[in-house]
Protein backbone atom coordinates (compact mmCIF):
# COMPACT_ATOMS: atom_id res chain seq x y z
CA UNK A 1 0.00 0.00 0.00
CA UNK A 2 1.45 3.38 -0.96
CA UNK A 3 2.57 5.60 1.84
CA UNK A 4 0.37 8.57 2.53
CA UNK A 5 1.69 12.10 2.33
CA UNK A 6 0.19 14.04 5.18
CA UNK A 7 1.07 17.51 3.91
CA UNK A 8 0.14 16.88 0.29
CA UNK A 9 -2.86 16.99 -1.96
CA UNK A 10 -3.44 16.87 -5.67
CA UNK A 11 -0.67 18.08 -7.95
CA UNK A 12 -0.74 21.62 -9.32
CA UNK A 13 -0.38 22.43 -13.01
CA UNK A 14 3.26 22.49 -14.09
CA UNK A 15 3.29 25.57 -16.37
CA UNK A 16 5.29 28.36 -14.70
CA UNK A 17 6.17 26.34 -11.62
CA UNK A 18 9.83 25.62 -12.30
CA UNK A 19 10.87 29.21 -12.97
CA UNK A 20 8.88 30.45 -9.99
CA UNK A 21 10.57 27.94 -7.66
CA UNK A 22 13.97 28.79 -9.18
CA UNK A 23 13.43 32.46 -8.41
CA UNK A 24 12.45 31.54 -4.84
CA UNK A 25 15.71 29.63 -4.49
CA UNK A 26 17.78 32.52 -5.88
CA UNK A 27 15.99 35.12 -3.75
CA UNK A 28 16.46 33.05 -0.61
CA UNK A 29 20.17 32.55 -1.30
CA UNK A 30 21.05 35.98 -2.69
CA UNK A 31 19.27 37.88 0.07
CA UNK A 32 19.25 35.74 3.22
CA UNK A 33 22.18 33.43 2.46
CA UNK A 34 24.46 36.21 1.22
CA UNK A 35 23.47 38.50 4.08
CA UNK A 36 24.30 36.05 6.84
CA UNK A 37 27.14 34.34 5.00
CA UNK A 38 29.02 37.58 4.36
CA UNK A 39 28.63 39.17 7.78
CA UNK A 40 31.32 37.21 9.61
CA UNK A 41 34.00 37.42 6.90
CA UNK A 42 33.43 41.19 6.57
CA UNK A 43 33.31 41.85 10.32
CA UNK A 44 36.98 42.76 10.83
CA UNK A 45 37.04 44.83 7.64
CA UNK A 46 33.92 46.73 8.72
CA UNK A 47 35.41 47.30 12.15
CA UNK A 48 38.57 48.80 10.68
CA UNK A 49 36.74 50.88 8.06
CA UNK A 50 34.24 52.32 10.54
CA UNK A 51 36.86 52.68 13.31
CA UNK A 52 34.68 51.08 15.97
CA UNK A 53 35.04 48.23 18.46
CA UNK A 54 34.42 44.62 17.53
CA UNK A 55 31.25 44.61 19.61
CA UNK A 56 29.97 47.74 17.86
CA UNK A 57 30.72 46.28 14.44
CA UNK A 58 28.92 43.06 15.41
CA UNK A 59 25.78 45.07 16.23
CA UNK A 60 24.93 44.89 12.54
CA UNK A 61 23.69 41.34 13.00
CA UNK A 62 21.37 42.60 15.75
CA UNK A 63 19.93 45.12 13.30
CA UNK A 64 19.23 42.29 10.85
CA UNK A 65 17.55 40.24 13.57
CA UNK A 66 15.51 43.18 14.81
CA UNK A 67 14.27 44.02 11.33
CA UNK A 68 13.25 40.45 10.55
CA UNK A 69 11.41 39.99 13.83
CA UNK A 70 9.58 43.31 13.92
CA UNK A 71 8.63 43.54 10.24
CA UNK A 72 7.62 39.92 9.62
CA UNK A 73 3.99 40.35 10.79
CA UNK A 74 3.59 43.44 8.59
CA UNK A 75 5.06 41.61 5.61
CA UNK A 76 2.67 38.71 6.17
CA UNK A 77 -0.22 41.13 5.71
CA UNK A 78 1.37 42.73 2.64
CA UNK A 79 1.67 39.35 0.95
CA UNK A 80 -2.10 38.94 1.23
CA UNK A 81 -2.74 42.30 -0.42
CA UNK A 82 -0.01 42.78 -3.04
CA UNK A 83 1.72 40.67 -5.64
CA UNK A 84 4.42 38.45 -4.18
CA UNK A 85 6.62 39.27 -7.17
CA UNK A 86 6.57 42.96 -6.25
CA UNK A 87 7.35 42.19 -2.61
CA UNK A 88 10.37 40.10 -3.65
CA UNK A 89 11.61 42.84 -5.99
CA UNK A 90 11.35 45.38 -3.17
CA UNK A 91 13.31 43.11 -0.83
CA UNK A 92 16.05 42.39 -3.35
CA UNK A 93 16.29 46.08 -4.19
CA UNK A 94 16.61 47.05 -0.52
CA UNK A 95 19.34 44.49 0.13
CA UNK A 96 21.31 45.37 -2.99
CA UNK A 97 21.07 49.10 -2.28
CA UNK A 98 22.18 48.50 1.30
CA UNK A 99 25.42 46.86 0.15
CA UNK A 100 26.13 49.71 -2.27
CA UNK A 101 25.57 52.29 0.47
CA UNK A 102 27.61 50.28 2.96
CA UNK A 103 30.50 50.24 0.49
CA UNK A 104 30.78 54.02 0.33
CA UNK A 105 29.87 55.18 3.84
CA UNK A 106 32.25 55.58 6.76
CA UNK A 107 29.54 56.57 9.25
CA UNK A 108 28.66 53.98 11.84
CA UNK A 109 24.99 55.00 12.11
CA UNK A 110 24.54 54.70 8.35
CA UNK A 111 26.21 51.28 8.43
CA UNK A 112 23.71 50.08 11.04
CA UNK A 113 20.90 51.45 8.88
CA UNK A 114 22.29 49.46 5.96
CA UNK A 115 22.13 46.23 7.93
CA UNK A 116 18.60 47.10 8.96
CA UNK A 117 17.83 47.40 5.24
CA UNK A 118 19.40 43.99 4.66
CA UNK A 119 17.17 42.51 7.36
CA UNK A 120 14.12 44.17 5.83
CA UNK A 121 15.09 42.74 2.46
CA UNK A 122 15.30 39.28 4.03
CA UNK A 123 11.77 39.54 5.39
CA UNK A 124 10.36 40.76 2.09
CA UNK A 125 12.22 38.54 -0.37
CA UNK A 126 13.65 35.50 1.38
CA UNK A 127 11.67 34.45 4.45
CA UNK A 128 7.93 34.77 3.83
CA UNK A 129 7.56 35.19 0.06
CA UNK A 130 9.17 31.88 -1.01
CA UNK A 131 7.08 29.91 1.48
CA UNK A 132 3.95 31.64 0.21
CA UNK A 133 4.72 30.79 -3.42
CA UNK A 134 5.68 27.19 -2.68
CA UNK A 135 2.44 26.70 -0.73
CA UNK A 136 0.46 28.12 -3.65
CA UNK A 137 2.19 26.12 -6.36
CA UNK A 138 3.04 22.76 -4.79
CA UNK A 139 0.77 20.22 -3.12
CA UNK A 140 2.45 16.89 -3.77
CA UNK A 141 6.06 16.76 -2.54
CA UNK A 142 5.89 20.17 -0.87
CA UNK A 143 8.50 19.24 1.73
CA UNK A 144 11.01 18.34 -0.97
CA UNK A 145 10.42 21.59 -2.84
CA UNK A 146 10.69 23.68 0.34
CA UNK A 147 13.97 21.96 1.15
CA UNK A 148 15.34 22.74 -2.30
CA UNK A 149 14.19 26.36 -2.20
CA UNK A 150 15.76 26.81 1.25
CA UNK A 151 18.97 24.93 0.42
CA UNK A 152 21.64 27.16 2.05
CA UNK A 153 24.13 27.18 -0.82
CA UNK A 154 25.10 30.84 -0.49
CA UNK A 155 25.38 30.56 3.29
CA UNK A 156 27.89 27.75 2.77
CA UNK A 157 29.81 29.23 -0.16
CA UNK A 158 29.88 32.97 0.63
CA UNK A 159 32.32 32.80 3.60
CA UNK A 160 34.87 30.90 1.49
CA UNK A 161 34.55 33.18 -1.54
CA UNK A 162 34.73 36.38 0.47
CA UNK A 163 37.69 35.01 2.45
CA UNK A 164 39.55 34.54 -0.85
CA UNK A 165 38.42 37.73 -2.61
CA UNK A 166 38.53 40.23 0.27
CA UNK A 167 42.34 40.32 0.72
CA UNK A 168 42.80 40.74 -3.05
CA UNK A 169 40.29 43.49 -3.86
CA UNK A 170 39.31 45.02 -0.52
CA UNK A 171 36.09 45.68 1.35
CA UNK A 172 34.63 48.33 -0.97
CA UNK A 173 34.93 46.19 -4.09
CA UNK A 174 33.41 43.17 -2.34
CA UNK A 175 30.38 45.16 -1.16
CA UNK A 176 29.91 46.82 -4.54
CA UNK A 177 30.01 43.39 -6.16
CA UNK A 178 27.46 42.02 -3.68
CA UNK A 179 25.15 44.94 -4.40
CA UNK A 180 25.49 44.58 -8.17
CA UNK A 181 24.85 40.83 -8.12
CA UNK A 182 21.81 41.30 -5.87
CA UNK A 183 20.27 44.02 -8.05
CA UNK A 184 20.85 41.92 -11.17
CA UNK A 185 18.27 39.48 -9.78
CA UNK A 186 15.44 42.03 -10.08
CA UNK A 187 14.73 41.69 -13.83
CA UNK A 188 14.76 37.91 -13.51
CA UNK A 189 12.20 38.02 -10.72
CA UNK A 190 10.05 40.45 -12.68
CA UNK A 191 10.10 38.24 -15.77
CA UNK A 192 9.80 34.75 -14.29
CA UNK A 193 7.80 34.77 -11.02
CA UNK A 194 4.15 33.78 -11.43
CA UNK A 195 1.70 34.46 -8.61
CA UNK A 196 -0.64 31.47 -8.90
CA UNK A 197 -0.88 28.26 -10.91
CA UNK A 198 -2.98 28.73 -14.06
CA UNK A 199 -6.58 27.68 -13.71
CA UNK A 200 -6.83 28.19 -9.95
CA UNK A 201 -9.54 30.42 -8.51
CA UNK A 202 -7.00 33.04 -7.41
CA UNK A 203 -5.37 33.13 -10.84
CA UNK A 204 -8.75 33.58 -12.53
CA UNK A 205 -9.64 36.23 -9.97
CA UNK A 206 -6.89 38.48 -11.28
CA UNK A 207 -9.26 39.55 -14.02
CA UNK A 208 -11.04 41.53 -11.33
CA UNK A 209 -7.81 42.70 -9.71
CA UNK A 210 -7.55 46.10 -8.06
CA UNK A 211 -5.50 48.92 -9.53
CA UNK A 212 -2.20 47.75 -8.00
CA UNK A 213 -2.33 44.61 -10.17
CA UNK A 214 -2.51 42.18 -7.26
CA UNK A 215 -5.20 39.53 -7.05
CA UNK A 216 -8.14 40.68 -4.99
CA UNK A 217 -7.36 39.67 -1.41
CA UNK A 218 -9.31 36.76 -0.02
CA UNK A 219 -11.46 37.41 2.96
CA UNK A 220 -9.28 36.91 6.03
CA UNK A 221 -9.98 33.79 8.03
CA UNK A 222 -9.58 33.26 11.76
CA UNK A 223 -6.38 34.68 13.21
CA UNK A 224 -3.51 32.20 13.54
CA UNK A 225 -3.18 33.42 17.13
CA UNK A 226 -6.48 31.70 17.95
CA UNK A 227 -5.23 28.38 16.61
CA UNK A 228 -3.64 25.90 19.10
CA UNK A 229 -1.44 24.40 16.41
CA UNK A 230 0.13 27.80 15.73
CA UNK A 231 1.31 28.22 19.32
CA UNK A 232 2.67 24.68 19.57
CA UNK A 233 4.61 25.17 16.33
CA UNK A 234 5.77 28.73 17.02
CA UNK A 235 7.00 27.95 20.54
CA UNK A 236 8.96 24.92 19.38
CA UNK A 237 10.53 26.85 16.51
CA UNK A 238 11.41 29.73 18.84
CA UNK A 239 13.21 27.39 21.25
CA UNK A 240 15.05 25.73 18.38
CA UNK A 241 16.07 29.07 16.88
CA UNK A 242 17.38 30.30 20.22
CA UNK A 243 19.67 27.31 20.60
CA UNK A 244 20.83 27.83 17.01
CA UNK A 245 21.97 31.33 17.95
CA UNK A 246 23.87 29.91 20.94
CA UNK A 247 25.70 27.55 18.60
CA UNK A 248 26.71 30.23 16.10
CA UNK A 249 27.89 32.64 18.80
CA UNK A 250 29.61 30.26 21.22
CA UNK A 251 30.81 27.16 19.37
CA UNK A 252 34.15 28.69 18.34
CA UNK A 253 35.03 29.79 21.91
CA UNK A 254 33.86 26.36 23.10
CA UNK A 255 36.17 24.62 20.64
CA UNK A 256 39.11 26.83 21.61
CA UNK A 257 38.37 26.07 25.25
CA UNK A 258 38.87 22.41 24.38
CA UNK A 259 42.40 23.25 23.25
CA UNK A 260 41.81 23.62 19.52
CA UNK A 261 43.29 26.44 17.43
CA UNK A 262 41.12 29.24 16.13
CA UNK A 263 41.20 27.75 12.63
CA UNK A 264 40.14 24.31 13.84
CA UNK A 265 37.42 25.74 16.07
CA UNK A 266 36.11 27.88 13.19
CA UNK A 267 35.95 24.68 11.15
CA UNK A 268 33.10 23.59 13.42
CA UNK A 269 30.89 26.26 11.81
CA UNK A 270 31.92 25.13 8.32
CA UNK A 271 31.09 21.54 9.26
CA UNK A 272 27.73 22.65 10.63
CA UNK A 273 26.85 24.61 7.47
CA UNK A 274 28.05 21.90 5.08
CA UNK A 275 26.07 19.21 6.84
CA UNK A 276 23.06 21.51 6.70
CA UNK A 277 22.98 21.15 2.92
CA UNK A 278 22.40 17.42 3.26
CA UNK A 279 20.07 17.84 6.22
CA UNK A 280 17.79 20.21 4.33
CA UNK A 281 17.30 17.65 1.58
CA UNK A 282 16.91 14.78 4.05
CA UNK A 283 14.23 16.49 6.12
CA UNK A 284 12.38 17.53 2.97
CA UNK A 285 12.09 13.82 2.21
CA UNK A 286 10.95 13.13 5.79
CA UNK A 287 8.22 15.78 5.50
CA UNK A 288 6.85 14.17 2.35
CA UNK A 289 6.91 10.71 3.90
CA UNK A 290 5.74 11.39 7.46
CA UNK A 291 4.52 14.97 7.62
CA UNK A 292 6.00 18.23 8.89
CA UNK A 293 5.16 17.77 12.58
CA UNK A 294 6.88 14.35 12.96
CA UNK A 295 9.88 15.79 11.09
CA UNK A 296 10.07 18.61 13.62
CA UNK A 297 9.88 16.08 16.49
CA UNK A 298 12.80 14.13 15.00
CA UNK A 299 14.84 17.29 14.44
CA UNK A 300 14.34 18.72 17.95
CA UNK A 301 14.87 15.41 19.78
CA UNK A 302 18.08 14.70 17.87
CA UNK A 303 19.42 18.19 18.57
CA UNK A 304 18.69 17.79 22.29
CA UNK A 305 20.83 14.66 22.37
CA UNK A 306 23.62 16.30 20.37
CA UNK A 307 23.88 19.29 22.72
CA UNK A 308 24.33 16.88 25.61
CA UNK A 309 26.93 14.88 23.68
CA UNK A 310 28.92 18.03 22.86
CA UNK A 311 29.97 18.15 26.50
CA UNK A 312 31.21 14.56 26.43
CA UNK A 313 33.20 14.25 23.19
CA UNK A 314 36.24 15.83 21.55
CA UNK A 315 38.31 15.53 18.40
CA UNK A 316 36.67 13.90 15.36
CA UNK A 317 33.66 12.84 17.46
CA UNK A 318 32.95 16.50 18.25
CA UNK A 319 32.93 17.32 14.54
CA UNK A 320 30.54 14.42 13.95
CA UNK A 321 28.18 15.71 16.64
CA UNK A 322 28.33 19.22 15.15
CA UNK A 323 27.56 17.80 11.70
CA UNK A 324 24.43 16.09 13.04
CA UNK A 325 23.40 19.34 14.72
CA UNK A 326 23.80 21.14 11.40
CA UNK A 327 21.77 18.49 9.58
CA UNK A 328 18.91 18.93 12.05
CA UNK A 329 18.94 22.71 12.64
CA UNK A 330 19.67 24.08 9.15
CA UNK A 331 16.34 22.75 7.72
CA UNK A 332 14.42 24.73 10.36
CA UNK A 333 13.13 27.33 7.88
CA UNK A 334 11.88 24.68 5.46
CA UNK A 335 10.22 22.69 8.27
CA UNK A 336 8.69 25.85 9.68
CA UNK A 337 7.17 26.76 6.33
CA UNK A 338 5.94 23.22 5.67
CA UNK A 339 4.17 23.02 9.04
CA UNK A 340 2.46 26.39 8.76
CA UNK A 341 1.57 25.71 5.13
CA UNK A 342 -0.12 22.49 6.20
CA UNK A 343 -2.00 24.29 8.98
CA UNK A 344 -3.11 27.46 7.22
CA UNK A 345 -2.91 26.87 3.47
CA UNK A 346 -1.77 29.17 0.69
CA UNK A 347 -3.78 32.21 1.75
CA UNK A 348 -2.92 32.10 5.44
CA UNK A 349 0.69 30.91 5.57
CA UNK A 350 2.30 34.34 5.11
CA UNK A 351 0.36 35.88 8.00
CA UNK A 352 1.10 32.90 10.24
CA UNK A 353 4.81 33.07 9.39
CA UNK A 354 4.84 36.76 10.23
CA UNK A 355 3.26 36.25 13.64
CA UNK A 356 5.61 33.36 14.38
CA UNK A 357 8.63 35.61 13.91
CA UNK A 358 7.29 37.89 16.62
CA UNK A 359 7.11 34.89 18.94
CA UNK A 360 10.67 33.93 18.00
CA UNK A 361 12.21 37.38 18.44
CA UNK A 362 12.83 37.29 22.24
CA UNK A 363 14.46 33.86 21.95
CA UNK A 364 16.90 34.76 19.19
CA UNK A 365 17.76 38.01 20.99
CA UNK A 366 18.06 36.53 24.45
CA UNK A 367 19.61 33.09 24.17
CA UNK A 368 23.06 34.15 22.92
CA UNK A 369 23.72 36.78 25.61
CA UNK A 370 22.18 34.56 28.30
CA UNK A 371 24.63 31.77 27.41
CA UNK A 372 27.47 34.29 27.71
CA UNK A 373 26.27 35.38 31.16
CA UNK A 374 26.06 31.77 32.33
CA UNK A 375 29.56 31.13 31.01
CA UNK A 376 30.89 34.11 32.96
CA UNK A 377 29.12 32.94 36.12
CA UNK A 378 30.20 29.30 35.94
CA UNK A 379 33.47 29.48 34.00
CA UNK A 380 32.35 26.90 31.43
CA UNK A 381 29.75 25.90 28.89
CA UNK A 382 28.27 22.92 30.74
CA UNK A 383 25.28 24.80 32.16
CA UNK A 384 24.35 26.82 29.02
CA UNK A 385 24.68 23.77 26.75
CA UNK A 386 22.59 21.62 29.09
CA UNK A 387 19.94 24.34 29.11
CA UNK A 388 20.01 24.24 25.30
CA UNK A 389 19.40 20.50 25.48
CA UNK A 390 16.53 21.10 27.91
CA UNK A 391 15.05 23.78 25.63
CA UNK A 392 15.11 21.37 22.72
CA UNK A 393 13.46 18.76 24.92
CA UNK A 394 10.62 21.24 25.49
CA UNK A 395 10.52 21.91 21.74
CA UNK A 396 10.20 18.18 21.15
CA UNK A 397 7.18 18.03 23.45
CA UNK A 398 5.66 21.06 21.73
CA UNK A 399 6.08 19.46 18.29
CA UNK A 400 4.66 16.19 19.63
CA UNK A 401 1.58 18.13 20.70
CA UNK A 402 1.41 19.66 17.22
CA UNK A 403 1.50 16.16 15.75
CA UNK A 404 -1.48 15.13 17.88
CA UNK A 405 -3.43 18.26 16.95
CA UNK A 406 -2.83 17.78 13.23
CA UNK A 407 -3.61 14.06 13.26
CA UNK A 408 -6.85 14.55 15.13
CA UNK A 409 -7.94 16.99 12.50
CA UNK A 410 -8.77 19.57 15.17
CA UNK A 411 -6.57 22.05 13.38
CA UNK A 412 -7.34 21.15 9.78
CA UNK A 413 -6.62 23.90 7.36
CA UNK A 414 -7.90 27.32 8.30
CA UNK A 415 -10.21 28.57 5.55
CA UNK A 416 -9.06 31.90 4.22
CA UNK A 417 -10.56 31.75 0.75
Amino acid sequence: MAATKPDSGSERPVAGRFQTMLMCFLAQNMVLGLGYGSFGPLLAANQAHLDVSRAAAAAGISMITLATGVLAPLTGGLLQRYRVRDIIIAGVGLSGSAYLLLAVTDRYGVALLCYGMVGTGMVLAAILAPVTLVTRWVDTGRGKVLSLVNLPVALFVAPYLIGIILPAVGRTAVLLGMGAVSLALIPLVAALVREWPPGTASAIGRKAAPANGAPRAAAPGPSPLAHPGFWLEALGIALMAGTGVVFMVHIVPFGMGRGHSLGTAAGLISTYAGAGLLGTLFFGWIVDRLGSAPALVLSAATQACMWWLLLLVDGPAMFAVVAILGMCCSPMMALHGAALGALFGANGVSRAMGYSFMVKLPFIFGYGPAAGVLFDLTGGYALPFMLCAASLGLATLSFAGLTVVMRRGASGRVATA
